[in-house]
């Protein structure tokens, strides 16, 4: 009876320990999510930024809701820790929390698979285009003039922009001759979007499970 009491008392003590271990792991992933998070909302701000001077960019618009996306995954990150601290009903969890995280998650999924492939700028060059609006942003980044190129100004009427130019400089040999139909975007390395992802996938999983 006493060795029974013994190894019972034992198997509750372990119990109690990986119990102890299992949720400072817990609190130590949701702390690197948290600071990936903000890394996150940190660069998409800043390529934002970047792309504020393209009219009506479908990119810039990609990257609002990006942004838009991460700033909302702080307060619910916050909200999962004080679940997962204050050992809320899983009811709780899994229906208000757990939903709302899965489908922040999944949507981060999509934009950090789109944003790994190179981004097509026909289609806002067209649009900026017909809408009699500056190709300066696209033209500067991608040295590029006009759509097909330099003629499309001549064409219709049109003095070349200094952003036809490298550096602006309006010398013959320094025009773009190329145009910006055929150039697109390349991508930049999505490893702490997709870092991000699964460790957010990870506590996801926690909080709908764990009880």
């Amino acid at each position: 009876m006493v060795d029974n009491e013994e190894t019972g008392v034992i198997q509750r003590l372990l119990s109690v320990g990986k119990l102890q271990i299992y949720k400072y792991i817990i609190y130590f992933v949701w702390v690197v999510n948290f600071i990936f998070t903000c890394a996150d909302v940190y660069i998409y701000y800043f390529i934002l930024k970047d792309h504020m001077g393209c009219w009506n960019c479908l990119f810039r618009s990609y990257m609002i809701i990006a942004l838009t996306v991460n700033v909302l995954m702080v307060p619910l990150l916050i909200v999962g820790f004080i679940f997962i601290y204050s050992n809320l009903s899983g009811e709780i969890r899994i229906v208000i929390y757990a939903t709302v995280l899965f489908l922040a998650t999944w949507l981060q999924m999509m934009l950090t698979i789109l944003f790994a492939q190179q981004y097509q700028i026909v289609g806002d060059v067209l649009r900026i285009w017909m809408n009699h609006k500056s190709l300066e942003f696209y033209e500067r980044r991608c040295q590029c003039c006009g759509v097909l190129g330099p003629d499309d100004y001549k064409l219709s009427d049109l003095n070349i922009p200094k952003s036809c130019y490298k550096n602006g400089s309006e010398m013959e040999e320094d025009l773009y001759r190329s145009g910006c139909f055929t150039h697109s975007i390349k991508p930049s390395s999505p490893i702490i979007q997709v870092i991000s992802f699964v460790i957010q996938s990870y506590v996801l999983r926690y909080s709908s499970l764990s009880s």
